[in-house]
């Protein structure tokens, strides 16, 4: 065990929750394709196999959530299949990936003395004061958030705006 590890798999669940929110919205907007079973794509029985697989491998879940990632992102196969075999896998593995929301991982500690909606209406005049190359006001925005507890993330690959320093 190490912190960093657990860091390190806390933005896997991230990358997870937000690629399965991406599918769910492709899954609602595309046309399905019903010439084809939930599950008759070859690319999904070769991941659906290697996922029973580890599992029946005395439960290798390190394996699993691998190929689960990679069913999530795959392309050249319909969302609404791919939703379906990832739910599937959700289902054994528990991570409750179709439910989870963005919000719902950030970690809020009880002593935090700023709401959400400060902080996001913080960021959004921050974000306003940098489009109209104001950093001092900018930076005043992001230094007081960092007085509050919040980390700004910018830049951040993710997306994800802050994060509280816990």
């Amino acid at each position: 065990f190490s912190w960093e590890g657990l860091q390190a798999a806390f933005v896997r669940l991230k990358r997870m929750v937000m690629a399965v929110e991406r599918l769910r919205v492709d899954a609602q907007t595309a046309p399905i394709n019903h010439s084809e079973h939930s599950l008759g794509h070859p690319k999904l029985a070769v991941w659906r196999d290697m996922f029973d697989d580890a599992i029946f491998d005395d439960l290798n879940t390190s394996i699993a959530i691998t190929v689960l990632e990679e069913t999530v992102s795959m392309a050249n196969v319909e969302a609404a299949q791919r939703l379906l075999i990832t739910t599937k896998m959700d289902t054994v593995l528990s991570l409750d990936l179709l439910t989870l929301t963005r919000q719902d991982l950030r970690i809020r500690p009880k002593a935090a003395i700023i709401t959400e909606a400060e902080i996001e209406t913080a960021l959004a005049a921050r974000k306003e004061a940098r489009a109209a190359k104001d950093f001092a006001k900018s930076d005043a925005i992001r230094d007081d958030l960092i007085a509050k507890g919040i980390e700004v993330m910018d830049g951040d690959p993710l997306g994800w705006d802050w994060r509280l320093d816990i």
